[in-house]
């Protein structure tokens, strides 16, 4: 017996089903259930902007993806997680604040996703956002989601970074998230008064008591029943057993880039070829779903300084101790921030549309491989954010327990190898120049011995890894787009009763972090719906 009594049946209460929730139930006429794997156990390291390295070894709260082995990158490994907690990544990221440059929404629009420019999707973010500095134009003021500039002056070797990258013909922009993005840039973070500010404390804690809104932790879907033509309802499992339920509107899937394409594919909506050789029926064909895998590849190029004026000493005891110490009375010193304050966004080539480089400078030598994590220094971190290269995600097996089989066909596209190259050689002419003179000293990695384009591209397929900022398996886009999955208004394309909503919509990733547009796909996915019942 299946179970109703829901309006709407959110697969996924992770950063934009958290948002999809809080917004749909607004309406106390409107019913909601969300269904969601992870724990609802709120840790005390989640609200610590330190505390992300943590948060990442900790498997509790993620889900421990690992792709196949690199073809193009000697045969590595790479592990990827994802958040697995009511609110979702939004929980453990790292709190970089970017919504993208506006030529990336102008971009989608242009590939068939009306109603996603970025003149309607800029009003979205003013939605989200409650910035912390007062009358700064095109930021939003009143939001769930509490913004906060970073402090280059907290370490004089980020100073030193914005100095060399304007040294290095790199202008400046006084605001990352405004109409020009480009240049070197003090970031932002979605933090509050030394704390993390997320969707579950924006979004999900405020509506957590409406008499219309039924959370479930601990649960996993595992299949979308179709009947004639219409997503029916959810089968999910908990430790009781397996369970159905039917909701009277739409399900709506916002399990993630990869979770979401998985549960696609295992209800038999998808391409045939990945479907039926698992024993699973074909319910509806729907070739793109799991193609247009892809996630922003990173290197770092790191150097020793002369002095010690890193964070080294306050990554181990006892200044870590004294750090939390001071974090748990006041919530300020070195634990009330991500330690990511200044970063630089850039273009490898001049007639790209939009910067395909974007660096996070950070005052620590992050490669554990070098003096046992004892060597003061500094990393130039940089991830290709206008990467072409395209994977998939596929099913291993009819089993919902089995993980996917991940293929990033990473650095497949020739360009993404030449774009690193640019970078690699950018990042060392921002590290040579003169604000650098005091505190550079020997380049750790890649090496003064890496010098030629072999030497270079060797490197780089040998070291470079993956971002958290996975997108694309349930692509957005026109009707005639082979690879369309859903629509403008996020319907999977030829059922009723199903929507997407969360980064796996995007016909390509924007070029930044990926936490904030998948708040405002949440945001706007509530638009569209409530719009649909209100017309």
């Amino acid at each position: 017996m299946s179970e109703t009594g829901f309006d709407y049946v959110i697969v996924g209460g992770g950063t934009a089903g958290g948002v999809l929730a809080a917004r749909l139930t607004e309406d106390p006429s409107v019913r909601v259930l969300v269904l969601e794997a992870g724990p609802d156990h709120r840790s005390l390291m989640m609200r610590i902007p330190a505390g992300v390295v943590g948060l990442y070894q900790a498997g509790k709260y993620h889900w421990d993806y690992v792709a196949e082995p690199e073809e193009h990158a000697g045969g590595k490994v790479l592990p990827y997680k994802m958040g697995k907690i009511l609110g979702g990544s939004s929980s453990i990221n790292a709190m970089h604040w970017v919504r993208g440059a506006p030529a990336v929404y102008d971009g989608w629009a242009a590939a068939g996703c009306t109603g996603w420019s970025y003149a309607e999707v800029e009003k979205i973010y003013r939605r989200i956002e409650r910035f912390s500095d007062t009358n700064v134009p095109h930021m939003g003021m009143a939001g769930p989601i509490s913004i906060t500039r970073g402090d280059p002056n907290s370490s004089v070797l980020n100073v030193a970074f914005l100095e060399a990258a304007a040294q290095a013909g790199y202008v400046p922009t006084d605001n990352p998230n405004g109409p020009n993005q480009e240049g070197g840039a003090v970031l932002q973070r979605n933090t509050i008064r030394g704390e993390r500010s997320d969707v579950y404390r924006g979004y999900i804690q405020p509506a957590r008591n409406r008499s219309n809104l039924t959370i479930r932790c601990g649960v996993r879907a595992e299949k979308i029943l179709v009947e004639d033509g219409r997503a029916s309802g959810v089968v999910y499992r908990d430790g009781g057993g397996q369970h159905m339920v039917s909701p009277a509107r739409e399900v709506l899937l916002c399990c993630g880039t990869i979770a979401s394409a998985q549960l696609l594919m295992l209800s038999g909506i998808g391409d045939p070829e990945q479907i039926v050789p698992h024993g699973i029926a074909l319910r509806h064909e729907l070739p793109g779903v799991g193609k247009n895998l892809h996630t922003h590849p990173a290197i770092r190029v790191g150097h020793e300084t002369t002095q010690p004026v890193s964070l080294l000493p306050w990554t181990k005891p006892p200044r870590k101790w004294v750090a939390g110490v001071e974090w748990l009375l006041k919530r300020t010193g070195m634990a009330a921030t991500n330690h990511m304050d200044a970063g630089l966004w850039f273009k490898t080539d001049p007639a790209l549309p939009y910067a395909d480089a974007q660096i996070t400078f950070t005052p620590l030598v992050l490669d554990a491989g070098y003096g046992d994590g004892e060597i003061h220094g500094f990393d130039i971190y940089l991830e290709l954010v206008g990467v072409r290269s395209r994977g998939a995600v596929t099913l291993r097996s009819a089993e919902p327990s089995d993980r996917p089989v991940l293929r990033f066909n990473f650095l497949t596209d020739e360009r993404d190898l030449v774009a690193f190259r640019k970078s690699t050689r950018i990042m060392r002419e921002i590290a040579a120049q003169p604000a650098f003179d005091a505190w550079r000293g020997r380049e750790l990695y890649p090496g003064t011995e890496t010098q030629s384009d072999d030497a270079i591209d060797a490197w780089i397929r040998k070291t470079a890894n993956i971002s958290h900022h996975i997108a694309g398996t349930c692509r957005m886009g026109a009707p005639d787009h082979p690879d369309t999955v859903v629509g403008p208004d996020l319907k999977v394309r030829g059922l009723d009763g199903l929507r997407v909503a969360d980064n796996s919509i995007m016909p390509f990733v924007s070029n930044g972090n990926t936490h904030a547009p998948a708040i405002m796909i949440g945001e706007k996915a509530s638009d569209i719906i409530r719009g649909e019942r209100n017309a």
